[in-house]
């Protein structure tokens, strides 16, 4: 039979042969992107629960890991070398003459980055509070159809008052972070003086460079500088930051005893001007031996002197001897070592450091120095590190 001439419809298989290439192509196309997408559903749905897992126990260790890190970080980037490092990468940069496109390809992929990470964190974190699929809530059944059972639980659920909630766990707040220390810069000028040293102009002192004194305040039991309090204020009133010394007799009486008479006098005030209170240790200047005292017996007179100071002042006394007074009357101990060090040491480019402490901290290198403002010699010193920091201590 001539199908083009014949009334009688076409087969199904002859309609399909007619179907057009492109409807087919489109059709072999959905159904491999349901399939992509159904494998990709279920791939989401294994991988989420160990998500979930790992997230939660590595969130935690990374916040302490940041937590700890933190204040290495701020040191490192307050070390003179690295941050002249930076200035120096950052003035070669603006100079550099980056093409505008190469800046916003960049931008580009730093934003891509940034949301990439964002992506995988908010996965983890909020993966735990969806439901998963095959646990979604029902669809609602219209109210109209709804038995009274179902409408009761159609209902939203009564939240329980302020009264009735329970009271949120306390969180302990969280640590402060620790200052960061001060950059190192060039040793300071500074001097010490007595009522050897008679009146001072100070602000000649300070005009010649000085930026620190020490002043003799007490020694032993029985005398008090009586130009302490002259000297001690006028130095402050010149600008300079000053701090006051005990010179210790450890055979005339004991150590608390000296060491409340020297507070009193001292009058320390904690008002980011003032140092650290000295206990001055040297060689008794009758004898020249150590105060008839065991090595053991000068170690437990120091530490109560030492006890008595932290106690007053909240601050640990700054301790001021020479090399071979610590060798020989404290048996070179490292039990002061936490101390701050103002070293005696005279004729020399670079101060032996007694056993016991780690470096010095003030250096007392001569006492024939000739200073504008102070008729005689006087003692001259050197902070090691800097002026901030010896602000920083003066706090």
């Amino acid at each position: 039979m001539n199908p083009e001439s014949s009334d009688q419809p076409r087969s199904p298989e002859h309609n399909d042969l007619a179907s057009t290439p492109t409807e087919a192509t489109e059709r072999g196309w959905r159904g491999a992107a349901l399939k992509a997408d159904q494998a990709l559903r279920t791939a989401a749905d294994r991988v989420r629960p160990v998500a979930n897992r790992v997230g939660q126990w590595l969130l935690p260790l990374v916040q302490r890991l940041l937590m700890w890190l933190a204040p290495l970080v701020r040191r490192i980037q307050n070390v003179p070398v690295v941050w002249r490092f930076g200035e120096r990468m950052a003035s070669r940069a603006a100079a550099a003459k980056v093409p505008t496109r190469t800046r916003s390809m960049q931008a580009g992929a730093a934003f891509a980055a940034v949301g990439v990470v964002g992506l995988v964190i908010g996965s983890v974190v909020a993966g735990s509070e969806e439901p998963d699929v095959a646990t979604a809530a029902p669809a609602q059944v219209a109210p109209e159809e709804a038995t009274p059972a179902q409408a009761a639980a159609a209902q939203p659920e009564q939240q329980p008052t302020p009264a009735q909630q329970p009271a949120p766990e306390q969180q302990p707040a969280p640590a402060p972070l620790p200052e960061p220390e001060a950059p190192i810069g060039p040793p300071v000028q500074g001097i010490d003086v007595s009522n050897h040293n008679g009146n001072i102009d100070w602000s000649k002192v300070a005009a010649d460079g000085k930026k620190f004194t020490f002043v003799l305040a007490t020694d032993g039991t029985s005398f008090t500088n009586p130009r302490y309090s002259q000297q001690y204020h006028g130095a402050k009133d010149a600008g300079l930051i000053a701090g006051a010394y005990h010179f210790a007799r450890p055979s005339s009486s004991s150590a608390e005893v000296q060491a409340q008479r020297f507070l009193d006098v001292a009058d320390y005030q904690a008002d980011g001007r003032t140092l650290p209170p000295v206990l001055d240790l040297e060689i008794d200047p009758n004898t020249g031996g150590c105060y008839g005292l065991s090595v053991a017996e000068m170690h437990q007179w120091t530490k109560t002197f030492a006890d008595k100071v932290k106690e007053r002042t909240g601050k640990d006394a700054i301790i001021y001897a020479n090399p071979s007074f610590w060798r020989q009357c404290m048996g070179g101990t490292d039990s002061f070592g936490h101390h701050a060090l103002w070293l005696a040491s005279y004729g020399v480019d670079s101060p032996t450091v007694p056993t016991g402490f780690d470096g010095w901290d003030f250096w007392q290198y001569t006492d024939k120095g000739r200073v504008a403002g102070i008729s005689g010699y006087t003692d001259l010193n050197l902070y090691q590190e800097g002026i901030e920091r010896l602000r920083r201590l003066a706090r």
